[in-house]
């Protein structure tokens, strides 16, 4: 396997592609919108970084999400350790990356995560407890 397999095949298993686009997409006009006061450029800037870096964190940190949701019982503390864990993680790299060069508003433009964190890694983490619990139902039936 050569390196590009590699890392293709590396991708494939920490990074939830669907949810990475959805992300980038939505963050990055949102950080875009919060930051248009501050001009083309500088909302350009920090839309940018926010969507490049939504796909591949933010990827990654729904995959773990679903690693950690599932990881843990009874469910309700594995979705708890999802969203605590992913959550912070995707919280405070996006707080990081907002606070290097570029961006007007840090703190503003790492709002939008910290609610969709919260939100979404919850659901997504009561969704994954969910699709266990009807494949542990059907293994058991069948």
């Amino acid at each position: 396997m050569n390196r590009l397999q590699q890392l293709k095949a590396f991708l494939d298993k920490h990074i939830d592609y669907r949810g990475a686009v959805a992300g980038a997409t939505i963050l990055g006009l949102v950080v875009f919108w919060l930051n248009y006061d501050h001009g083309m450029a500088g909302a350009t800037t920090a839309a940018l970084k926010q969507a490049t870096y939504t796909f591949f964190a933010g990827g990654y940190m729904m995959r773990l999400n679903e690693r950690l949701s599932l990881a843990f019982n009874p469910a309700p503390l594995g979705v708890l350790a999802g969203v605590l864990g992913a959550g912070s993680l995707a919280v405070m790299l996006t707080y990081f990356l907002h606070s290097l060069r570029g961006t007007p508003e840090p703190f503003h433009s790492t709002l939008p995560t910290i609610v969709l964190v919260t939100f979404g890694f919850t659901a997504l983490g009561c969704w994954n407890r969910y699709k266990l619990a009807l494949e542990r139902a059907a293994e058991d039936t069948g």
